[in-house]
């Protein structure tokens, strides 16, 4: 069945109609991606980038159909490439939005760039996505996005470092996958040679330029300077490491591999259904441990230490 949203379903005190209602909404802003207080901002895909768009799509839907979930195809226009001087954003380089059914991401030249991008935020678009209307107000919010849930008023957010790990880690496998494809085997070799070249670089802070999850370099000869890409949520993945070693430690007479626990929190991710990964979680560590894992999400360490002391 096609899909005509990344929206499964809406929540809260509402008629069966108003949920309808809801949801087609939802497909209109879907199919209508005009944002007026885009026009000035955004520019138009070259065609390499929307091959690279119907690349991501098929390695994401790949995923999609491993954990039993049919194809759902982004539409090119659904991915909004913004001017670099455009940008607003000083963090964050890409966006996957739930209302307005849409990705926004920072221009970039390189190829393998562009892809790495589009995959993690259509990975938050393919995953579980559901909506809420909330009681005290009626207003429409965002409930659940992958393994992240937000309270019934919308006050807090759990769960959301595991579901970036998640979606990161499952980025990082896809990028395993692609070094023959011609779309990147230029970018890939010219990064390798550099990385080879010059293995003792160093930050302005004095750490090792290079590590295990960069997967971009450039030099800038005119500057003398090498620029770099690298994965990404390096905390959130080592609380999500961390939990996965010690549920494998404890839990060796049902899982064969450390990878088939990782498989659990991905399932439920793009599923929805989180039930077995919080049931094995207090059964492993106690009554409450995932929870508490969630209500820790805002103070990244302290939910590290936590983690960590299990």
């Amino acid at each position: 069945m096609e899909k005509f949203s990344s929206i499964e379903r809406v929540v809260g005190k509402v008629s069966a109609d108003e949920k309808r209602d809801i949801l087609q909404g939802i497909e209109s802003q879907f199919s209508d991606q005009y944002f007026e207080k885009l026009e000035d901002k955004e520019r138009e895909k070259t065609p390499t980038e929307i091959e690279i768009i119907n690349f991501a799509n098929q390695c994401t839907n790949e995923i999609r159909n491993k954990y039993g979930l049919p194809d759902f195809n982004i539409p090119e226009k659904n991915i909004h490439v913004i001017k670099k001087d455009k940008w607003p954003r000083e963090n964050n380089d890409a966006l996957y939005n739930s209302m307005m059914q849409a990705v926004a991401l920072k221009e970039n030249s390189a190829n393998i760039v562009f892809m790495k991008k589009v995959v993690h935020e259509m990975l938050h678009f393919k995953s579980y996505n559901a909506l809420q209307v909330k009681d005290d107000d009626s207003e429409i919010d965002e409930y659940r996005s992958g393994l992240t849930v937000k309270t019934r008023q919308g006050e807090n957010m759990y769960f959301k470092n595991l579901n970036e790990a998640v979606t990161e880690e499952l980025t990082k496998n896809i990028f395993r996958k692609i070094a023959n494809n011609p779309l990147f085997t230029k970018e890939i070799i010219k990064t390798v040679e550099i990385m080879r070249k010059y293995p003792d670089a160093k930050t302005n802070k004095g750490e090792y330029l290079f590590d295990d999850d960069t997967f971009y370099a450039k030099m800038d000869t005119k500057e003398d300077e090498i620029s770099t890409e690298s994965f990404t949520k390096e905390k959130e993945r080592k609380i999500l490491d961390t939990l996965i070693d010690k549920l494998f430690e404890r839990n060796k007479e049902v899982f064969k591999k450390k990878e088939d626990v990782f498989e659990m929190f991905a399932k439920a991710m793009m599923t929805g259904n989180m039930l077995s990964i919080g049931k094995l979680v207090d059964r492993t560590f106690g009554k409450g441990v995932f929870r508490k894992i969630g209500e820790l999400d805002e103070e990244i360490e302290e939910q590290l230490r936590f983690v960590s002391a299990l």
